[in-house]
């Protein structure tokens, strides 16, 4: 008697609202993407600036970092507004509940390597691993895309294949490509790059962003492969070739000393002593292009503490003007006050519950 064939179970897609509010509580800022598509949705009237041959009238000209959409908790400006905060994450989503999710890099302390299938003209072969020299059992002719040459960095360095280790996030991509995600120092100047590494290795890092598992787009479906769902250090070795392709600038930044004093607490509790040096920590060690995100971002975090009652608003204000003068901020600046003001204000209106992830 024959036994009659059953359908496999369908494939649940993940909800992208549990799937964003999974990885703020990593600690993994989020942003929302275009339904269908891997780009963020555009800003408000404010923020958008219209097409090249037909601008925006009510376009008002103005940095990203210094947006007001961005203390107010809004999605304008995509990776600059990506947050760990559920209340945040929850507005997005319920405005567009089939929003991919977008995982801004830098601010998570991430760097993914972006391993592409795309084919494409293969390049000569000192291109194919800049800098270093193919085995000589390795035909270059049989190297077809990023599986393949990653391969070859691995065994050129003595290790694992990065892809069969499922010690990290691993994303597979609609076109069969992997996203591998690595932790870093959220400090430090990490940089983007597209074949740097390696023919099809390109590095997502910095102000780039890489796509949760789950989102889906007109070319397919974001999925996590393996077991694993915690992200890895950077392997040491990768490191060491991400240094020497060029992915990280050399800084001379100056650190807060060890012996600074937090100023005064109004609750006195280790928790918001240890979160207020870490953010005037940033602040005092980022690097031009990122003092002003940093301003941002600490008055905005020590806001929601001063909302919260544990924080003197005025010793913020000037603790944060404080440390902004060890990289060379003018304490009288009126844009650097202003952004200082904005944040803490936007934090006011959020009060942070301890423990709450950052």
């Amino acid at each position: 008697m024959a036994i009659p064939a059953t359908e496999a179970p369908p494939v649940r897609t993940p909800n992208p609202l549990s799937v964003a509010f999974w990885l703020a509580g990593q600690g993994i800022h989020v942003h929302p993407l275009l339904p269908g598509r891997k780009i963020p949705p555009r800003g408000c009237m404010r923020c958008w600036r219209g097409a090249k041959d037909d601008p925006n009238p009510l376009y008002i000209e103005h940095t990203a970092q210094e947006c007001r959409c961005l203390a107010a908790g809004r999605y304008c400006h995509g990776v600059l507004a990506a947050t760990t905060d559920r209340n945040v994450i929850e507005k997005w989503w319920h405005e567009m509940p089939n929003a991919g999710v977008g995982v801004a890099t830098g601010k998570s302390g991430l760097l993914i390597l972006d391993v592409d299938r795309h084919g494409g003209d293969k390049p000569t072969t000192d291109k194919i691993l800049p800098g270093l020299v193919l085995p000589d059992d390795v035909n270059p002719d049989t190297l077809h895309d990023g599986l393949d040459v990653l391969a070859v960095l691995c065994e050129i360095r003595g290790v694992m294949p990065l892809t069969a280790t499922d010690s990290t996030i691993t994303v597979q991509t609609p076109s069969g490509g992997l996203q591998l995600w690595f932790r870093v120092d959220a400090r430090a100047p990490w940089t983007p790059s597209a074949g740097k590494l390696g023919w099809q290795l390109d590095v997502r890092a910095g102000r780039s962003y890489g796509i949760a598992p789950g989102t889906t787009t007109t070319k397919g479906r974001y999925t996590a492969l393996g077991s694993c769902r915690s992200v890895q250090d950077l392997p040491n070795w990768l490191e060491k070739d991400l240094l020497r392709t060029g992915h990280q600038r050399r800084t001379t930044t100056p650190t807060v000393p060890r012996d600074w004093t937090p100023p005064k607490l109004a609750g006195g509790r280790g928790y918001v002593a240890t979160a207020l040096r870490g953010e005037l920590e940033k602040v005092a060690t980022a690097i031009p292009t990122q003092r002003s995100d940093a301003i941002n971002s600490a008055a905005y975090y020590l806001g929601q503490l001063v909302g919260a009652g544990l924080l003197d608003r005025e010793a913020v204000r000037a603790a944060i003007t404080e440390a902004a003068t060890a990289v060379g901020v003018d304490p009288n600046e009126r844009k650097a006050q202003d952004t200082i003001h904005r944040g803490i204000e936007a934090g006011m209106r959020r009060p942070r519950v301890i423990g709450d992830r950052a």
